[in-house]
């Protein structure tokens, strides 16, 4: 009797999906002890890569405390190091990475079928993870241009700047060209001490950061990084013939929005008015907007020209 084989190939792939490998990125924060927590998760098919790290790594500290501090210091610096490795080797990364950091190890590889790299990496990540946050400021679609996450993927990518590009392009997209190329999936290298700028047109150039109700220190902290690095980009610009305007441009709710109570209200006019003061020292423009569409149409007429 002759036995049949059956592998993945055989069945066939889903419409819309992609298939992939992933794997879980461990760390055994005690040397010695059986306790592994993940704090990634590694993607790759042919055409690249994702690492979708832990955003959660404040809640190591209600466990180890003090020692907390070693734990989190090592998880930052391995997943950096996985970014390169996987930017440079691809799938070879899985089983020779050379980490040079004790107590991290990347677990066994498996096949897995998505619709995107993100998405696959992100709903691993979601499963398997206490150390990930996946926060949410209301329930409508995308396409409507609700809040979204704040939370930053593997790729240093958060999830704003995302939802205006994509809004952006539908309604033209000859304007890609103006967004950071690693929105659209180009892989490349990137430090934590570079200059980022999400949109780079010839009359706007715009950063984007949402304002949550939720997380508004976290918030908060994430927009001063952006408003600085925006008042780098003009400073460079100061020689120019053609000036351009930079504005951050922040997400946050309408101060008439029923969903939040007024005390989340009151907690986020307050910490709008210290950004609005901070920009304001720096001679920059902090604008808010409800919704991911009406900071796209803000970019689209404020880069045509047709609105200051």
């Amino acid at each position: 009797m002759t036995s049949i084989v059956l592998t993945s190939d055989a069945f066939p792939t889903l419409m819309g999906t992609i298939r992939a490998h992933w794997a879980p990125i461990f760390l055994s924060p005690i040397e010695g002890a059986f306790e592994r927590l993940v704090i990634g998760v590694a993607v790759t098919d042919q055409s690249g890569f994702v690492i979708e790290q832990a955003n959660a790594l404040e809640r190591l500290r209600c466990l180890y405390g003090d020692n907390a501090e070693a734990a989190i210091f090592a998880a930052v610096v391995a997943l950096e190091q996985l970014n390169d490795e996987f930017a440079s080797r691809g799938f070879a990364a899985f089983s020779d990475t050379g980490l040079h950091v004790s107590g991290v190890e990347i677990g066994p590889v498996h096949d897995t079928e998505g619709r995107s790299l993100r998405e696959i990496a992100t709903s691993w990540m979601k499963a398997t993870s206490s150390l990930y946050r996946h926060d949410v400021i209301t329930g409508d679609t995308e396409d409507e241009g609700t809040a979204e996450t704040l939370g930053v993927g593997g790729d240093g990518v958060d999830r704003l700047p995302r939802l205006v590009m994509d809004y952006v392009l539908r309604q033209d997209v000859a304007f890609s060209g103006f967004f950071r190329q690693d929105l659209i999936g180009a892989q490349r290298r990137r430090r934590s001490h570079e200059v980022t700028i999400d949109f780079a047109g010839s009359r706007l150039v715009a950063n984007f950061g949402a304002l949550q109700p939720g997380s508004i220190t976290k918030s908060v902290d994430h927009i001063k990084r952006r408003l600085w690095d925006l008042k780098v980009d003009r400073d460079k610009d100061a020689g120019a013939f053609l000036s351009r305007h930079h504005e951050l441009i922040v997400q946050m709710p309408s101060p008439h929005d029923p969903i939040f109570t007024d005390r989340q209200h009151a907690a986020l006019k307050e910490a709008h008015r210290a950004l609005e003061e901070q920009a304001d020292q720096e001679q920059l423009r902090l604008r808010p907007l409800p919704t991911v569409q009406d900071i796209g149409q803000r970019v689209i007429l404020a880069e045509s020209g047709q609105i200051a």
